[in-house]
């Protein structure tokens, strides 16, 4: 007997004709079926409310995809794993897994109008996948904020003083301090260094950089390790109520005040980054550090597979929820795959963009030290403040430059930081009972809805609390502590969600007809009905069973690859005391914990309700946010 999902919903898609097609709803919705570029302004939704323009939507979304980690994580991935091999296969691997991904979570965002948490009711047996994302988001975010006031700390003082910065004659200077000048030194003088810093003088070996001892002994004053977490730094938390603020004013107005800043932070970095791009590639040096990076090179290293798809999830910030997030407030029949392509795009053009900036700015560095390009590559967050630092203070308009370098970092930061947390918002305001939404102040929709207002309270309230949980960050002890919570919160989850995300919808969604491959043929449904107003309506098809491909097969595999092989990427043991290890286990539990947590919750309802069948059908009410978009509404 064919279950009712089978009888309500057909499983074939007839491609509209390329003209107005009036759908059979509710109000007698039009739609425009040939627009690829317009979908109406006006507000579908009018209770949880749309984008005032789908090109916010997309813009919001780069600028989510598109991290600070591009100027650091990317360019030390490319030069360490093969140089040129790397770039053509990220390149490649971004259509094969980061595309059809990022596809994937915007569409379920975009078709139930629902954030995370709620839009994986439509799988009970893995609904804990989406809260799993949130809480690793928010965690995410309080340890983000920290990384952002550094980035204010540097843009508002460093880059008008470089040379106290980049100088061995400060009183935090020890006597093995030694400046950028070193390698030229070294080559001359044998490993010498002639200079006289704090009337000593010193080997390059061994010893650090002045930019390197100003961030650790000056603007840190760090610890030892997270026995001592030492005093909160001041001028850091002021950064840090500054960036929580800047964050708070972003969300004011839910989703209008977003697409507005996102403008900002997507718009603005992209030109400075042209603009670094273009010093960067004049510079002297920059054509062999190029060369050295764009050349294929043979791959030894056994770690290149798995540093390619933990390049690809992180830098695309896969599994994290965000785009669902942002998705969620697409109109129901947006051009969604328009929108995933645009977005890896200009994701794929920004990563070469990145590679060329960082190639040049090594192979100036190269040139200068008089060493080799891959001995200038600078692993870790600290390229930012050490290397970018001693490089731009030999420039001419070093300061210039480092404000305009530093002033992109945060815009990034920004971005990506707004996105991280509109999720958590967005996932907290789709819990909101509505009886709560309607006794606050307001209007029914618009700009001024009681929903928007109890969104900028709530949105207030969380980044004054994430401001308070992110002042361990600025601590003297901070960098060990964002050392351990970046290694516990993001080393495995991304992956585990990102498996989960196709097994779910591939295998799992509603398996209950007897066709094969029931699950994916009704996901596939799904999208056709989403979409069956689009250009090309045939096309978009055609990639949407590409994508199935990729979902059912490839990336499960791929993800597979990775967890069995990149072990060495996964949490090292913490050497500290046992509430460093205790908070490292909490992290890593929250998050991941909450997929086998609410799956076993799920089941133990479903066999008390005498239903079974429950755990792997989508309640009755998933689906279409609005009525008039469900099908076989009339």
């Amino acid at each position: 007997m064919a279950s009712k999902y089978e009888e309500a919903i057909p499983m074939t898609s007839t491609a509209p004709q390329p003209h107005v097609v009036v759908m059979a709803t509710d109000d007698n919705e039009t739609t425009p079926g040939c627009c690829c570029c317009d979908d109406g302004c006006e507000e579908e939704n009018e209770e949880r409310g749309n984008w005032s323009c789908n090109f916010e939507s997309i813009l919001a979304s780069i600028s989510y995809g598109i991290g600070p980690g591009y100027l650091w994580m990317v360019p030390d991935r490319y030069f360490r794993q093969g140089g040129g091999t790397f770039v053509y296969v990220f390149m490649a691997m971004q259509i094969f897994i980061g595309f059809p991904m990022v596809y994937l979570e915007m569409a379920l965002g975009q078709y139930t109008s629902q954030g995370p948490i709620r839009a994986w009711r439509g799988v009970p047996i893995l609904q804990g996948v989406g809260i799993g994302m949130v809480v690793m988001t928010a965690i995410l975010s309080i340890y983000y904020s920290g990384m952002m006031a550094q980035i204010l700390y540097y843009l508002f003082y460093v880059t008008g003083d470089l040379d106290t910065a980049t100088s061995c004659d400060n009183p935090w200077n020890t006597e093995n301090c030694y400046t950028g000048a070193c390698g030229e030194v070294v080559e001359y003088y044998g490993g010498v260094n002639e200079h006289k810093y704090n009337y000593t003088y010193t080997t390059c070996s061994g010893g650090a950089s002045a930019a390197a001892e100003y961030l650790d002994r000056y603007v840190l004053q760090q610890t030892d390790g997270l026995g001592y977490i030492g005093a909160v730094r001041g001028d850091l938390a002021g950064c840090l109520f500054l960036a929580s603020l800047l964050v708070a004013a972003a969300l004011s107005c839910g989703i209008k005040s977003l697409g507005k800043v996102a403008y900002v932070t997507t718009i603005l970095p992209l030109f400075l980054l042209f603009l670094l791009f273009i010093r960067a590639v004049t510079l002297p040096g920059a054509a062999e550090g190029i060369a050295y990076a764009m050349t294929p090179a043979p791959v030894m290293d056994f770690n290149f597979g798995s540093a390619l798809i933990s390049a690809i999830v992180h830098r695309l910030t896969l599994g994290f929820g965000g785009y669902t997030a942002l998705a969620s407030y697409n109109r129901f029949h947006n051009n969604v795959l328009r929108d995933a392509v645009v977005v890896v795009f200009v994701d794929m053009l920004v990563t070469l963009f990145c590679v060329l900036t960082m190639a040049g700015i090594f192979g100036y560095l190269a040139y200068i030290s008089g060493v080799h390009v891959s001995e200038t590559v600078t692993a870790g967050i600290g390229m930012f403040f050490v290397t970018m630092v001693t490089m731009f203070s030999q420039l001419p308009s070093g300061s210039s430059w480092a404000a305009l370098f530093f002033l992109c970092l945060f815009l990034l930061a920004y971005g990506c930081q707004v996105t991280y947390l509109e999720t958590v918002m967005t996932s907290l305001m789709d819990l909101m009972p509505r009886g709560l939404i309607n006794k606050m102040p307001g209007r029914e929709s618009g700009l001024l809805s009681k929903r928007t207002m109890l969104h900028g309270v709530m949105t207030v309230a969380v980044c004054f609390l994430f401001f308070l949980l992110g002042l361990p960050y600025v601590t003297q002890g901070g960098e060990h502590l964002s050392r351990l919570v970046s290694q516990y919160n993001i080393i495995i989850q991304p992956y585990m969600f990102v498996l989960l995300e196709c097994v779910a919808l591939t295998y799992l969604y509603s398996p209950t007809c007897r066709r094969c491959c029931p699950a994916i043929r009704r996901w596939m449904a799904e999208l056709s009905h989403m979409l069956q107003h689009v250009c090309c309506f045939c096309c978009a098809n055609v990639i949407n069973w590409v994508a199935a491909v990729t979902w059912v097969s490839l990336i499960p595999l791929v993800i597979l690859f990775y967890l069995l092989t990149g072990i060495g990427y996964w949490p090292s043991q913490i050497s500290g005391p046992t509430w460093s290890v205790v908070l490292g286990h909490f992290i890593l539990v929250a998050s991941a914990g909450m997929v086998p947590l609410v799956t076993i919750v799920n089941i133990i309802i479903a066999l008390v309700r005498g239903k079974p069948s429950e755990i792997v059908q989508p309640p009755a009410d998933w689906g279409p946010y609005l009525n008039k978009h469900r099908r076989g509404a009339a």
